[in-house]
C-alpha cells in the first residue's frame, strides 16, 4: 500500500476518533496523488475547513473567515480575519470564488483580492448542516437537520449559479442521513453523496432540474468523499477508508479498506 494511502488512514482515524458531535474533519491533501495544481487550488473534501488558493490559505471556524499568507512557507502569516456571524462549517474553493457552508445557507466569496475576501451572495436555507461543493454553474448542498444542526430537513440542494449575485434552487430531493458530497473526476455530471447509514450515493445532474440516481452502496456508513484524477476514490465512513478504483464511475472496484475500531 502506498505511503500516502497510509497517510490518509492515518488522518481519517485521528478525524472519526475525535469527533464530539458526529461530525468528522475532512480528509487531507495528501490522501491522493493530487497534481500541482490541484494542490495550489485546494484539494479536500466537501467537509474541510481549509483550503489552499495560490499563495493563500482559508480557513474557518465557527464563526470566522481567516486568510494566511504561504509564500514564506516557513513563517506563514495572517493577513486578515472576517467576522461571518455564526454557525461557518465548510469551505469549497471554485474558480475566483469559496463557497462557505454553513447552518444557515450557503455564502459565496469573491477573492479576485485575495486577502479580501468579499461576500457576493448567500443562499440561505432552513437551520442544519451544509456542506457544499460547486462547479462552473451550480452549487450543490446537503442539509443534515437534527441533534447539534438544528431543524428537521435532509435533503439535497442543486442551486443556480448563473447568476452570482442572485443564487437560485434548481432541484431539491430528500434524503436520509447526508453528510458529505463530491464531484466525480471521471464524469463531470456526476455527483457522490454521502448518506450516512443509507450509503454511498450517485447522481447524474446532466438535467439539474431532475437529476438520476444512479448509484447506490447501501453497505457503507458514508461521511464524506474525495475523487482523484488518477481513477482514485475514497471514501471516508464510520468503519474505516475505502479506496476504489473509479475508472468507470458507477462500478467501483474495491481496492483496499483502513478499518476503524
Amino acid at each position: 500500500m502506498k505511503i500516502v494511502n497510509y497517510i490518509l488512514g492515518v488522518f481519517a482515524v485521528v478525524a472519526l476518533l475525535s469527533c464530539e458531535k458526529e461530525e468528522v474533519a475532512a480528509v487531507d491533501n495528501t490522501g491522493i496523488n493530487a497534481t500541482k495544481s490541484q494542490l495550489n487550488t485546494g484539494f479536500g473534501g466537501s467537509m474541510s475547513q481549509f483550503t489552499v488558493m495560490g499563495d493563500y490559505l482559508y480557513t474557518i471556524d465557527y464563526k470566522t473567515l481567516n486568510v494566511f499568507y504561504l509564500a514564506d512557507a516557513e513563517n506563514p502569516s495572517l493577513v486578515s480575519t472576517i467576522n461571518m456571524g455564526i454557525g461557518m462549517e465548510s469551505i469549497f474553493p471554485q474558480d475566483n470564488y469559496l463557497y462557505i457552508g454553513a447552518q444557515d445557507g450557503v455564502h459565496v466569496y469573491e477573492v479576485t483580492d485575495p486577502r479580501s475576501p468579499v461576500e457576493v451572495s448567500r443562499f440561505e436555507h432552513v437551520t442544519s448542516c451544509d456542506p457544499v461543493i460547486a462547479n462552473d454553474n451550480y452549487a450543490i448542498a446537503t442539509l443534515r437537520g437534527g441533534m447539534e444542526c438544528g431543524g428537521n430537513l435532509t435533503e439535497l440542494d442543486i442551486i443556480n449559479m448563473s447568476e452570482m449575485s442572485s443564487p437560485t434552487l434548481a432541484y431539491t430531493t430528500e434524503l436520509t442521513n447526508p453528510y458529505g458530497l463530491g464531484f466525480s473526476a471521471q464524469d463531470a455530471n456526476l455527483v457522490y453523496v454521502c448518506d450516512g447509514y443509507a450509503g454511498l450515493k450517485a447522481y447524474d445532474i446532466s438535467n439539474s432540474g431532475n437529476p438520476e440516481l444512479v448509484l447506490n452502496m447501501e453497505d457503507l456508513i458514508a461521511v464524506d468523499v474525495l475523487s482523484g484524477s488518477d481513477n482514485l476514490l475514497v471514501v471516508l465512513t464510520k468503519s474505516g477508508v475505502y479506496q476504489y478504483d473509479a475508472s468507470d464511475p458507477l462500478n467501483l472496484v474495491e481496492k483496499s479498506v483502513i478499518p476503524v475500531q
